[in-house]
């Protein structure tokens, strides 16, 4: 009997502790229903592959800032959903890299969630949207719900209906090099140091004069296509010049002598030259002009910042701070003999003509007493130019996709896939540089010094490189001051450009 009290004692003090606890759990759990929000985790929720679409212009420009899309949903449970857009496709499949997405809250129902996609990126790609790539439906903590794919549209847009990107290029120095020749050519050197500070462009505009002739464009990589409309030439990037970023790129070009030297009495000459930056701000602009071997210099307005007289004459022109509204004309008056102008062709005649002999003599001499040099083919030379420019720029989209992996634009699976692509054609074209770089080297002393240039620049470029990168890591790493990381990046990135330049050098002149 004592062992039955002491039981019914005990129940009695823990039965209403136990009913005091599940009472608080009970409204624990009612009280965070209320006030956390519901996350939708249902599979049943779907998109029902119903869309609406229309090109939205905000600014009456006739041109429509983004496409705003309707997708419609079919939800069960309510809660907070997200619908993503992740591209856009034309006709042939092409896939446009647009993205949008919208997160809000759904009650169970029918629903359309509107999703803007830009209209830059539609017209930068330059393909015709015509279906939406992917739709994908997740709940709040990013699993997928649904996924649709290749949903048309109600119609196909054309990518020139979009707004254009505006293009905001920050000009930070321009190197031009004005030449005269000894035969009455004028031709001109541009070096254009470029920022990007809008949207980004695969196209770099630059003013032509108005006679301009044998028009090239170039970078770091090699010759760049162009196009050509209303005096200004249209340079096409290899790779998108993102947000930011700062790119070299060289223009050259003829002017015909009558149109901007005119003659005077006998031998002095006026050269009149204006600069035409049209939509630009240069920070710096340098300008040099040399004159014909064997001219006399006589006078020059606005005077020269600087002249250098060595075999021929160089003035040198600074100017800081232009604007488009400024009036950079120049005049230098010269003086050139008549002598001159007709000694060259004499001269090249008389090469030829003591290489022919030369070449008769010894067709006559024995053939022991004559060192064997393989004659090089033109189409083996631009072979090689080729080759090299193809691995430049095959390097330069290796650096663009570690930059892209770096900053989240691309997914790592998608950079494997590409990098093991690029590697690929990166050892193609190594092998076949190798076999026309020993063609070209049997060819004599001077096709085996060019191709010693650059192998010598190519080791200087490596080596320059990838010390930038140690310094980048080191000072990520607090090794090294601000103040000393500056300068060392200065002076890797000056060594780099001068490698690249001679490697460009030595290319053009192949090439020619």
């Amino acid at each position: 009997m004592v062992f039955h009290v002491k039981k019914s004692h005990l129940l009695q003090k823990v039965l209403p502790v136990l009913v005091v606890s599940l009472l608080a759990m009970l409204t624990v759990s009612l009280f965070l229903v209320q006030v956390m929000p519901v996350s939708a985790a249902t599979e049943d929720s779907i998109i029902t592959r119903t869309i609406t679409d229309e090109g939205v212009d905000t600014d009456n420009d006739d041109f429509f800032d983004y496409l705003l899309v309707g997708v419609e949903l079919n939800i069960t449970d309510a809660g907070t959903y997200i619908v993503e857009i992740d591209g856009l496709l034309d006709s042939s499949s092409v896939q446009i890299d647009v993205t949008g997405k919208n997160s809000t809250y759904l009650t169970a129902g029918t629903h359309v969630v509107y999703i803007k996609l830009s209209g830059f990126d539609i017209y930068y790609a330059g393909y015709n949207p015509l279906m939406l790539a992917i739709v994908n439906l997740y709940n709040t903590t990013d699993n997928v719900i649904d996924t649709e794919y290749s949903v048309t549209l109600s119609q196909e847009y054309t990518y020139d209906q979009f707004q254009e990107p505006l293009l905001e290029l920050e000009v930070d120095s321009v190197k031009r090099e004005i030449f005269i020749d000894q035969i009455g050519r004028l031709y001109v050197f541009n070096s254009y140091t470029i920022t990007n500070l809008g949207y980004k462009t695969k196209h770099i505009p630059v003013a032509l004069p108005e006679d301009a002739t044998k028009v090239q464009v170039r970078d770091e990589m090699g010759t760049l296509s162009n196009t050509i409309f209303n005096n200004t030439v249209k340079a096409g990037l290899g790779s998108a010049l993102e947000t930011g970023e700062t790119k070299n790129i060289y223009v050259l070009y003829d002017i015909p002598w009558d149109t901007v030297v005119t003659q005077a009495d006998g031998g002095d000459y006026s050269l009149v030259f204006t600069f035409l930056e049209e939509d630009m701000d240069i920070s710096k602009l340098t300008a040099t002009i040399t004159l014909p071997k064997g001219a006399t210099f006589e006078s020059a307005t606005p005077s020269a910042h600087s002249k250098e007289e060595t075999d021929r004459i160089t003035l040198t022109y600074i100017y800081n701070n232009v604007e488009p509204s400024d009036n950079l004309s120049l005049t230098v008056n010269f003086h050139y003999s008549l002598v001159w102008s007709s000694l060259y062709p004499t001269i090249w005649v008389g090469i030829l003509a003591f290489g022919a002999s030369a070449i008769a003599f010894f067709r006559k001499a024995p053939k022991t007493a004559v060192a064997a040099t393989a004659a090089v083919q033109p189409t083996a030379l631009k072979d090689f130019v080729d080759t090299y420019e193809e691995k430049m720029t095959i390097r330069t989209e290796l650096e663009s996709l570690e930059e892209k992996l770096t900053k989240g634009k691309i997914p790592r699976r998608r950079y494997k896939v590409r990098r093991k692509m690029l590697e690929g054609r990166l050892s193609s074209a190594s092998r076949t540089l190798s076999t026309l770089s020993d063609s070209i080297r049997s060819a004599g002393s001077k096709y085996a010094s060019m191709v010693r240039q650059i192998e010598v620049a190519e080791t200087k470029l490596e080596s320059a490189q990838m010390e930038l990168k140690r310094v980048e890591a080191r000072y990520r790493r607090g090794e090294i001051s601000k103040g000393a990381y500056g300068k060392l990046v200065e002076e890797y990135q000056s060594r780099i450009q001068d490698a690249e330049a001679t490697i460009d050098g030595v290319l053009l002149r192949l090439r020619d």
